[in-house]
């Protein structure tokens, strides 16, 4: 009989080797969508994809159309969503629509890289397609071992922007791969044979592992077709309610944009801005990101600072001491739906075994929150504490039976899961807590999969595990990601009402995108006004554009936030007076 030590050991290196595994549970989903050479897409087909990413349903939508004699497609469109979860739910709902002559395949990817931000519209594209003369396994050996040195060469090189390998898959016949590249532009493309011939001699004479890949590269694949193609922007989306852009003040010279990019919506913006201030020069950086860009406005060396996350009080507390007074902020975009990267809204989620549909944000800051003895207040332009927001122990919600549930429910603790990253907690800690840090002690915290530890220990504490243990304990409930949760059909989402009593609502694109469900984020740009006096009519000029139909179109177009709403656009519009 062993020992209960090693018996333990044992246990705990299994349960540890489990949990590893479930960190690759929520992976994307992928869909090739292919016209074939020498037929059209139908009408409105560039309009549907905008459509389903601006939705949320698809996390991210490429269109190339061929440039060249004797193409493999006359158009194709590259469709990545959040989990197979969000796939399942397209395909039962959206594939229907697809008409000939499009080809709907499904793909997995095999490598994939990427610089961003990038624009596209410069690019070149380079799509090879291949038929597998080996079984799937051993491609991927082979696209490991001999294609990835290339691609990886041919980025660092700063030539490529972007590569994908896909995987058809199929149920019969014969397999095909497509490596679709972007190159940054025409003198990029036209420099890749160089570089790459370069690498292949380095490589014969020094990796005797990639010169036996290349020695029989012959048996593992066969060329089927290479097409240059051109990047197809996605129409935006229409917002008459939005005010056209109009100039009220001449921008000459320089304005200094630093801060987060925005997944390429500031530069897009600074280019945009300029056509209609064609005296103006945008500088854009965004190597300090979110976590430098009020720093930027204290130092002098910016003029506008685009943030993705809410602005932390050590953020502003370095602005109130250099000025006196605290950063203006501004909404500028609506967070996503479910899309990674997007500022997405959270979802509330049970077991499916908890008979509980819907819950307030009272509630909620009850149920997370603990007792303090105050909170944050801003005050003549600066954070102040207060016991005005203090609350004792018996206003908590620690038990089922205090939210409305009953029998079993009504006795146990409410065991509750949320996000320790600072952009997420920040959140809550600033619109549930007045900025308290004081949470639920039974609080179990979690990241997402590319925040933790490359081992077991990490993967003990991923979004997706904890969503794992949420499914089969009807006694918790949690804070989560939409994109993660689609994978857990034992998993409920609950309707959120602002407060007990109100209707609650529903987390859907639809609602996120009119701001009617509480849980939403903004992406902010924050800016140097001092209180009482007018802000720099350059920076004004620029957020003018920003908040108008033409910047808004920009934002969406990027296909990761929402545009604002025309009355809380007006809001924003009025802070810059």
């Amino acid at each position: 009989m062993r020992s209960m030590t090693n018996l333990a050991g044992t246990t705990c290196a299994a349960l540890l080797s489990c949990l590893f595994a479930l960190s690759a549970v929520a992976k994307p989903a992928h869909v090739l969508i292919v016209v074939p050479p020498g037929a059209a897409p139908p009408a409105g087909f560039a309009d549907q994809l905008s459509t389903w990413r601006q939705s949320g349903q698809v996390s991210n939508a490429l269109l190339l159309d061929e440039n060249q004699k004797d193409p493999g497609f006359a158009s194709l469109a590259l469709l990545e969503f959040p989990s197979e979860g969000s796939y399942e739910h397209w395909n039962k709902e959206e594939a229907s629509k697809i008409r000939a002559p499009l080809e709907v395949k499904r793909a997995d990817v095999l490598t994939h890289g990427e610089v961003y931000p990038r624009d596209s519209n410069k690019s070149v594209f380079l799509v090879n397609t291949y038929k597998l003369l080996v079984p799937a396994g051993h491609y991927k050996e082979f696209v490991q071992g001999y294609i990835v040195p290339n691609l990886l060469d041919q980025k660092a090189a700063h030539l490529l922007l972007r590569y994908t390998m896909y995987l058809e898959r199929t149920t019969g016949g014969d397999a095909q791969a497509m490596l679709v590249m972007e190159y940054r532009d025409s003198v990029a493309f036209s420099r890749r044979d160089a570089v790459r011939d370069e690498l292949v001699k380095k490589l014969v004479a020094t990796d005797q592992a990639w010169k036996k890949w290349d020695d029989t590269q012959d048996s593992i694949r066969k060329g089927v077709s290479r097409t240059q193609a051109s990047y197809i922007e996605l129409p935006p989306p229409q917002l008459p309610d939005l005010p056209h852009y109009v100039p009220e003040y001449k921008v000459v010279g320089g304005l200094r944009v630093v801060g987060s990019e925005l997944k390429n919506a500031v530069e897009q913006l600074a280019l945009a801005f300029e056509k209609f201030q064609p005296d103006a020069k945008v500088s854009t950086s965004n190597i300090p990101s979110s976590e430098g860009g009020i720093a930027g406005l204290y130092y002098h060396l910016s003029d506008v600072a685009p943030m993705g996350d809410d602005a932390k009080i050590t953020d502003m507390m370095p602005f109130h001491d250099s000025f006196g007074y605290m950063p203006t902020e501004i909404s500028v975009a609506t967070g996503g739906y479910e899309k990674r990267g997007s500022l997405w809204a959270f979802a509330v989620v049970v077991s499916k075994d908890n008979p509980l549909n819907e819950i307030s944000v009272d509630e909620l800051e009850r149920i997370f929150g603990a007792e303090r003895s105050g909170g944050w207040e801003l005050v003549n332009n600066d954070y102040l504490f207060t016991s005005r927001y203090a609350r004792g122990p018996e206003t908590n919600l620690r038990k089922w039976g205090q939210v409305g549930l009953k029998g079993a429910f009504a006795g146990r603790e409410i065991e509750t899961f949320g996000y320790s990253a600072p952009g997420f907690a920040i959140y809550f800690e600033r619109n549930w807590f007045h900025w308290s840090k004081k949470w639920n002690p039974n609080l179990r915290e979690y990241v997402e999969g590319k925040q933790v530890t490359p081992d077991p220990a990490g993967a003990a504490v991923t979004s997706e595990h904890a969503l794992e243990l949420l499914a089969k304990n009807k006694y918790a409930i949690g804070l989560a990601a939409l994109m993660n949760v689609k994978n857990y059909p034992d998993v409920k989402v609950l309707a959120v009402s602002r407060h007990k009593g109100e209707a609650a609502v529903a987390l859907t694109p639809e609602n996120v995108a009119n701001r009617s469900y509480p849980l939403i984020r903004d992406a902010y740009f924050y800016l140097n006004k001092e209180p009482g006096r007018p802000l720099d009519p350059r920076a004004r000029e620029f957020m003018r554009f920003v908040l108008s139909r033409e910047g808004q179109e920009i934002i969406a177009r990027m296909g990761y936030y929402y545009p604002l709403p025309a009355g809380y656009l007006r809001e924003q519009l009025k802070k810059l007076d």
